[in-house]
C-alpha cells in the first residue's frame, strides 16, 4: 500500500469533489446537531458546555475548505 496521501487535493477529479463536499456537508449537519443537544442537555444538568473540538467540527470545516 502506497504512503503517499490519496486524498490530495490536486489528485481528485471534479466528480469526486463533489461526492466528498457533500459527504462532509452531511457529517457537519449531524455533529453540529449532535454538538448542539449536547449543549443543551449540559445547560439543563448545570454541566459545563461541551467544546466544538469534542465534536470534530474544526476539522470538518477545515477538510470542507480544502475541497
Amino acid at each position: 500500500m502506497s504512503t503517499t496521501n490519496a486524498l490530495e487535493p490536486s489528485t481528485l477529479t471534479s466528480a469526486d469533489r463533489e461526492i466528498l463536499a457533500q459527504g462532509l456537508k452531511a457529517l457537519l449537519r449531524e455533529r453540529s446537531s449532535a454538538y448542539e443537544l449536547a449543549v443543551k442537555v449540559a445547560a439543563a444538568r448545570g454541566q459545563v458546555q461541551p467544546d466544538v473540538s469534542d465534536f470534530e467540527l474544526p476539522h470538518i470545516l477545515r477538510l470542507s475548505r480544502v475541497i
